[in-house]
């Protein structure tokens, strides 16, 4: 149940300030409301929805402050990695990456969006392995993770899909050709294209947002 509550929320099923409250989440799950109540505390956890007491479960706001921060961090993580990554990288490594390019998205399709991002999260994950530090790994999943209800808004406004799977492939060619500074370029133009798409989005989309 948490795992679906959970997909509810980064879908944008629920947008930020919809209320859960146990006895509704049991009901629509048929369940009793002791694993309801422990879903949502798993989601409170993990900062995607917040209690209220009288009130329930809100959905967690997001800010343009708090975008912008996380794809700050994403260039200061995944810059590096892209460097690293384009020094060490084997064929092997090459290969691999190149199995997780993955297909275009189809717009409109929230499926077909739940299917490429977690293409997209398994690509530049995979990227981050190549440094051959795991936790920064670990970092730039969970990282995508968080962001991953701001790209299924930024996927319904603009339709990137063919340029999103080719800019993987220049990543790619990049780390290939091992070249570090294209490499930052490459995905630097990446993160910044992301957060463009996301940005109009919270901006032209129906997923409201909070200047902070």
């Amino acid at each position: 149940m948490h795992q679906d509550l959970r997909k509810g929320v980064l879908q944008g099923r629920w947008h930020p300030g919809h209320t859960l409250v146990e006895h509704g989440v049991a009901r629509e799950y048929g369940v009793s409301r002791a694993p309801a109540r422990e879903a949502l505390k798993l989601l409170e956890r993990e900062g995607l929805v917040m209690a209220v007491p009288r009130r329930g479960y809100v959905v967690s706001t997001i800010t343009v402050r708090q975008i912008r921060e996380l794809f700050d961090l994403r260039l200061v993580l995944e810059r590096e990695a892209a460097v690293r990554a384009a020094r060490v990288a084997t064929a092997e490594d090459i290969a691999r990456l190149e199995a997780l390019v993955g297909d275009p998205y189809l717009p409109g399709d929230q499926e077909s969006y739940t299917r490429f991002l977690g293409q997209n999260r398994a690509f530049h994950s995979a990227v981050a392995r190549l440094t051959r530090n795991d936790r920064l790994a670990v970092l730039v999943e969970a990282l995508l993770e968080e962001l991953e209800r701001l790209f299924h808004l930024g996927l319904d406004v603009r339709d990137r899909a063919e340029m999103l799977v080719v800019e993987h492939k220049e990543l790619v060619d990049a780390i290939r050709s091992h070249d570090p500074e294209r490499a930052m370029r490459v995905v630097t133009a990446q993160i910044e294209n992301a957060q463009s798409m996301v940005l109009e989005g919270v901006t032209q989309g129906s997923l409201p947002a909070t200047i902070p």
